[in-house]
């Protein structure tokens, strides 16, 4: 673990984290799909950040700029101002065009100012990764928010770069291979070796062998991706600590939870 003492991300009471924002209705990654996934009584927010080529943090989950937004070509290879320019809603539904590309500090400010906490996962190429993580991780904690927020990635080298940075971040990596068969040893190992907090796990693949394994290891669980009831009733019966999906309601539906009051009056 990153420090000593209780890892905060155990938990008794199952974390409902959006995918993307509320990725379901709206277009995910902008700032319109987060605040409805608050609303709508999420507790945590899945997101993904690269770095534009002048080195700013956007949040922005594919590596071209052609499936979610007006643009061609790779995000790594646009400046910010551009980046503004670009329409990131109309792909998704045209009554969301003008929606922008928002940058992790923005992201960051509606976390705080909700009360929320983020998993922030680094994407990009090998070659650009471990910068981006390097910079997420510094921001974290310039910012005082490494108790508040995670970061999350595929690239276990990237994740190595931000604990550097940063020796107090949380780390939430994915197991690696993504799709295979149940492994308690080798999920173990992966979450160890780097001191994460939380090991990522396809839902499909999760057993009570590979979660009690973690748990002893002082590690939490998180499930993805939740986008069925069934996904749900498998990781409650084995055991995780946070679910993963595209869709809030569903989540709480399926923990048996009620939204939010405001968000019921919306109705």
């Amino acid at each position: 673990m990153s420090r000593s003492g209780a890892n905060p991300w155990r938990r008794a009471t199952i974390l409902a984290m959006a995918h993307r924002g509320q990725r379901a209705t709206l277009p995910e990654q902008t700032l319109e799909a987060y605040r409805a996934a608050i609303a709508l009584g999420c507790e945590a927010i899945e997101c993904d950040v690269q770095r534009t080529r002048d080195g700013r943090l956007a949040m922005f989950h594919d590596l071209t700029l052609d499936r979610t937004t007006d643009g061609h070509g790779p995000i790594a290879e646009i400046d910010w101002a551009d980046l503004q320019r670009l329409d990131a809603g109309s792909w998704f539904d045209p009554r969301f065009a003008g929606l922008r590309v928002p940058s992790l500090e923005v992201t960051l400010e509606l976390a705080v100012e909700t009360g929320i906490h983020l998993c922030i996962e680094i994407k990009g190429t090998p070659a650009d990764a471990p910068a981006t993580a390097g910079a997420v991780a510094a921001v974290l904690r310039d910012r005082g928010l490494l108790d508040r927020m995670a970061v999350s990635s595929f690239d276990h080298d990237a994740l190595a770069v931000a604990r550097a940075v940063a020796p107090g971040v949380w780390l939430a990596p994915e197991r690696l291979p993504e799709s295979g068969p149940p492994d308690p040893p080798m999920a173990v190992a992966q979450a160890t070796a780097m001191g994460a907090a939380v090991l990522q796990h396809r839902w499909e693949e999760l057993t009570v062998d590979v979660v009690d394994a973690l748990h002893a290891a002082g590690v939490a669980v998180w499930s993805w991706p939740i986008d069925s009831f069934e996904s749900i009733d498998h990781s409650v019966a084995v055991g995780v600590d946070g679910i993963i999906g595209d869709d809030v309601p569903l989540l709480l539906e399926g923990l048996g939870r009620k939204p939010p009051a405001a968000a019921i009056a919306r109705s």
